[in-house]
């Protein structure tokens, strides 16, 4: 092994929705989920059906804790969500963002 390989610093491949979806899973209320919520929110051009499954459960278990906190759609909004996410999420969970 040359010097030069021994200094190549190992890259590791991230999934970026990986990360977003770590980010939603997570308990805590940090500047990643929101960014995490907000990089969702750009994602409305896709219809929901095409999101993938993972993500969807992270959107789901992110906005379900929101609505067991008795956030309002105004809150769960300032969050960083879409209308269109917020609303179709609820309708998954089998409830109503008020």
């Amino acid at each position: 092994m040359t010097k030069t390989e021994q200094a190549a610093p190992a890259l590791s491949a991230q999934d970026p929705i990986e990360a977003i979806c770590l980010a939603l899973f997570s308990k805590e209320n940090n500047a990643a989920k929101k960014g995490a919520r907000e990089q969702v929110a750009g994602m409305t051009h896709r219809p929901w059906e095409q999101l993938p499954p993972r993500l969807k459960s992270a959107i789901r278990a992110d906005i379900r804790r929101m609505l067991d906190a008795n956030a309002s759609r105004d809150d769960i909004l300032k969050s960083g969500y879409s209308v269109a996410i917020i609303d179709r999420a609820a309708r998954d969970l089998g409830r109503r963002a008020v």
